[in-house]
């Protein structure tokens, strides 16, 4: 009979870890156009490649990622426009949420051949990036590898997320970090449902998650009534924001919770026996 309810309950834990990572969707983005116009240069491969995947500040080991790039250009270097098909989740399963973006600025990959530049993310040194070598240097290469951009002269950029459940409260995470060229540093500025948060991005050495930083979080931002959430990003006067990706996590439902609560300490107890 103990054995049995063990069971029972491990598989009640476990159904709700799934729900859980069910409804995380984690994006990066992939794209260049800036180094591919103006002869920066993309490091080929960039180790760990271009998809991020894994936890960051939210999410598991082994967590799926959606890699998006392919934009469509106004010009040569110029500013991304994109919609994306049905996004997976965490676990690789096809979700009914699509995204749209606009980057006023284009893309621009952190670690450029020809501009003695490189991700501290990506790369210990301007050498090992130079030359391929050493790399993936932290968790978060990929991630911080390519960046959507908006400066003050070409205007903010948004990306809008369709299909989500309406009037739901997510938990959102975005990253922002892009090479050492920046000079006493980048204030990136993001609004979302008219709340304005800002990272700033020294690259003084940093290989790790801290908000603030490199990253922002928005906790409990609600979706509107037809399912939409737009990330608006962008300085008005002030210096460029950049936009590396973003999780997205539907804050669970209190019976999620309490499955997770009741069965998922004893799942992994079991699966340790």
């Amino acid at each position: 009979m103990k054995k049995t309810l063990l069971i029972v309950l491990g598989a009640i834990g476990a159904a709700g870890l799934a729900s859980v990572q069910a409804q995380l969707i984690n994006v990066n983005f992939t794209d260049a156009n800036i180094n591919t116009s103006f002869g920066g240069g993309d490091a080929t491969p960039a180790p760990p490649g271009t998809t991020m995947s894994g936890a960051a500040v939210l999410g598991s080991a082994g967590d799926v990622w959606n890699g998006l790039g392919g934009f469509t250009y106004a010009a040569p270097g110029g500013a991304a426009t994109y919609t994306s098909g049905p996004l997976v989740n965490s676990a690789g399963a096809a979700t009914g949420v699509s995204l749209s973006l606009s980057a006023p600025s284009g893309t621009y990959g952190a670690n450029s051949v020809n501009w003695n530049n490189y991700s501290t993310f990506s790369w210990a040194t301007l050498g090992n990036e130079q030359t391929l070598t050493g790399g993936p240097f932290t968790p978060y290469s990929a991630l911080y590898s390519h960046t959507l951009v908006a400066n003050s002269a070409a205007g903010n950029g948004n990306v809008t997320l369709t299909g989500l459940a309406a009037n739901q409260a997510y938990n959102l995470v975005l990253y922002s970090a892009s090479d050492l060229n920046v000079g006493a540093g980048r204030t990136g500025t993001f609004t979302v449902n008219g709340v304005t948060q800002t990272t700033l991005w020294t690259a003084s050495g940093a290989t790790t998650l801290i908000p603030g930083v490199d990253y922002t979080e928005y906790v409990s931002t609600l979706s509107s009534g037809t399912g939409t959430l737009t990330i608006n990003f962008g300085n008005l006067g002030g210096s460029e924001s950049d936009l590396n990706g973003f999780q997205l996590q539907a804050v669970p439902e209190p019976g999620t919770l309490a499955l997770l609560g009741m069965g998922l300490p004893l799942f992994f107890i079991r699966r340790r026996k």
